[in-house]
């Protein structure tokens, strides 16, 4: 299996704690991917773990927990750290989208977002992630069937 070839829509994670902002994105990406979403940070993380997105975007200022927080936690967890982030958020000075990118987030747009960025931009991650994928799971691939090889070459040399 290629990496366009995903079972059915990719999933997309919508975390803001505005859900009008919630509503626009969901708007731009309904028709082309399964979104989940969340209002609180904690929530994000949960869902995060449990339904496994192919991307989530990320608001940075929310209550409790905000996004940078949101994201150096799914960055310090093996089952998400994979997963790639981007922010859509007001906040559009260089400094925060800095911060942003340092916590591990792999992009940054600013609000009020452009449909058509927002598309883009959503597009070329989830294809960077899938094929990332599937190349480490070539690679796994791979491994396993070098160290199958090595395993049967020891056990022929023990025979010779």
């Amino acid at each position: 299996m290629n990496p366009s070839e995903a079972s059915g829509p990719n999933r997309i994670l919508i975390v803001d704690d505005e859900p009008i902002n919630i509503q626009v994105l969901s708007g731009i990406l309904d028709d082309d991917y399964k979104l989940i979403a969340a209002t609180k940070g904690q929530k994000a993380l949960d869902l995060a773990r449990r339904q496994k997105p192919d991307l989530i975007l990320l608001d940075m200022i929310m209550p409790e927990m905000d996004g940078l927080e949101v994201c150096r936690a799914l960055k310090a967890d093996p089952e998400t750290k994979d997963i790639p982030v981007i922010f859509v958020t007001s906040m559009s000075d260089a400094a925060n989208e800095e911060l942003g990118l340092q916590a591990g987030a792999v992009d940054y747009i600013s609000k009020p977002v452009s449909p058509p960025i927002v598309k883009a931009r959503v597009k070329i991650h989830i294809q960077n992630y899938l094929t990332v994928n599937f190349l480490q799971g070539l690679l796994s691939s791979q491994e396993m069937s070098m160290e199958e090889a090595k395993t049967g070459a020891e056990a022929l040399l023990v025979f010779v």
